[in-house]
């Protein structure tokens, strides 16, 4: 009876699983169909990561730069434009600087100490200028190159309470500027 009852029971499954492919195959049917796994969608692989980025050389530019260029050292007596002797070896530099750079403007400046009134040290301060653009004329610069001005007493570099003070301040500056080539690297 136990027999019939598990051969009963396998019958009754196996019709179930046969009724579900009977009409394919269901006389060698193993039932591995009535099993089968459902399809899954298969995501496709990511892109494979990019590759490192070459450093690349900078890049190197040359560009041309402004540099200020000043010459001191142009001192005169109490009350005069003459230029005294030890002067001419700055002015001399000042001149090879002038021909070594001829696109170079010189701006000539004339102060004083301060003694006297502003508009004649004013005056004073103008006639050294122009002595000292006439003794770079004189050593071949152009005079279209140069710019004199004066400045009388104004922007002091010494006290005037000392004759030490007011020599230093009773002076020519030349100022000017030169381009100047610089190599620069970009990223």
């Amino acid at each position: 009876m136990k027999n019939t009852r598990y051969s009963l029971i396998a019958m009754a499954v196996g019709s179930v699983a046969l009724s579900a492919c009977a009409p394919v195959h269901y006389h060698s049917c193993n039932l591995s169909c009535f099993a089968k796994p459902k399809p899954v969608k298969v995501q496709p692989a990511p892109p494979p990561p990019p590759p490192p980025v070459k450093a690349i050389a900078p890049i190197e530019q040359t560009i041309l730069e402004s540099k200020p260029i000043t010459i001191r050292g142009v001192n005169f007596n109490v009350n005069s434009a003459e230029l005294v002797g030890d002067d001419n070896y700055v002015l001399d530099r000042a001149a090879k600087f002038a021909k070594r750079h001829p696109s170079a403007i010189l701006l000539v400046k004339g102060y004083c100490s301060k003694t006297g009134s502003f508009a004649y040290n004013l005056k004073l301060s103008k006639k050294r200028a122009n002595s000292v653009a006439s003794y770079l004329v004189m050593q071949g610069v152009p005079d279209y190159r140069i710019i004199t001005k004066g400045y009388s007493w104004m922007d002091p570099v010494a006290s005037n309470a000392t004759r030490q003070g007011r020599f230093l301040n009773q002076r020519v500056v030349i100022d000017s500027t030169i381009q100047v080539k610089k190599v620069v690297k970009q990223q």
